[in-house]
């Protein structure tokens, strides 16, 4: 389970580092202001990226510590949770 997390966050760093260049490509035109435009949205999500592969590192890293198993009585808490919730 962790490691499949890992894998997924670090697939969406570099999906984000893609989808910034993209998004600044994209949005250019002639007109100034576009252009500030779409190097602000290049640059907000080009900010994406770090916070991914950080999540990919530590999801990594409790996998290795062997925190599987602690992950996986986490999600069966939160489901009876949202199970609770959709109850009512």
């Amino acid at each position: 389970m962790l490691d499949k997390l890992g894998y997924i966050t670090a697939g969406l760093g570099f999906t984000s580092i893609a989808a910034s260049v993209a998004a600044w490509y994209a949005e250019k035109s002639d007109d100034e202001q576009e252009n500030a435009h779409a190097e602000r949205t290049g640059i907000f999500i080009g900010l994406w990226p770090q916070t991914f592969f950080a999540l990919s590192m530590i999801l990594f890293k409790l996998k290795e510590m062997g925190h599987e198993r602690d992950v996986q009585r986490l999600i069966k808490r939160l489901e009876d949770k949202v199970s609770e919730i959709s109850d009512k």
